[in-house]
């Protein structure tokens, strides 16, 4: 569990190598340096984030964090997504809100990650996520993109990988969850999803926070 203090906000990145679809990923350096670090430098440049850490159990990647002077988090090699690595190394920290930014994110901006940030100082919300329109009809109904509804006050009801909810056209503006997910301290911290993240955004990121009383899951990223 996650004690409250006064620390703030932790961006912890949690990064493997072994990427199912593209083996050894977070080491590329086509870049000039590995990918992972863009990732952490845009958390970095965010105003209100305390401390960026990278979580991972490779050798190799906590070697690149520290040349680059980030502090690392040696987790188990039996985490099966970066959310449970995210929350294996957030259990260690005392802090008020954790945010998880996966390592292929290097585009993120830093003032999506303020905002987020932000409202969880504020109290407002005690879960969050980033979301923007989605215009593209094809990516409505592709279930390989995950989509989210939110209610009239800006609260998320439900994500999907189904259309939904189903309406004429024209009658309603469809999001996209695109990440920066973060857990109330009890359970942790999850966060932003996988490689749909990195696809075009629609427009300019709003939040999606979660209602007071509702939590999700690191392990499948579901409301309940």
């Amino acid at each position: 569990m996650i004690a409250r203090s006064n620390t703030g906000a932790v961006a912890i990145i949690p990064v493997r190598v072994g990427s199912q679809r593209l083996p050894g990923k977070a080491l590329l350096t086509e870049s000039g340096r590995e990918l992972f670090l863009h990732t952490c430098d845009q958390a970095r440049k965010a105003a209100n984030i305390d401390r960026v850490l990278v979580a991972t159990d490779d050798d190799r990647v906590a070697a690149a964090a520290h040349r680059h002077d980030y502090e690392v988090v040696r987790t188990s090699p039996a985490c099966r997504t970066g959310s449970e690595r995210c929350a294996e190394a957030a259990a260690r920290l005392s802090c008020t809100a954790v945010l998880d930014i996966q390592g292929d994110w290097p585009e993120v901006a830093p003032r999506d990650l303020e905002a987020l940030v932000a409202q969880l100082l504020r109290g407002d919300a005690s879960c969050n996520t980033l979301c923007v329109p989605l215009h593209d009809p094809a990516a409505l109904s592709n279930p390989n993109i995950v989509k989210v509804v939110r209610g009239r006050l800006g609260k998320a009801l439900y994500f999907s990988r189904a259309a939904v909810p189903y309406v004429k056209e024209g009658a309603w503006q469809p999001l996209r969850p695109i990440g920066g997910l973060r857990l109330p301290p009890r359970n942790a911290a999850a966060g932003t999803g996988p490689a749909e993240q990195r696809a075009r955004r629609g427009g300019e990121p709003r939040t999606a926070a979660f209602p007071r009383e509702r939590h999700c899951d690191p392990r499948t990223r579901r409301a309940g």
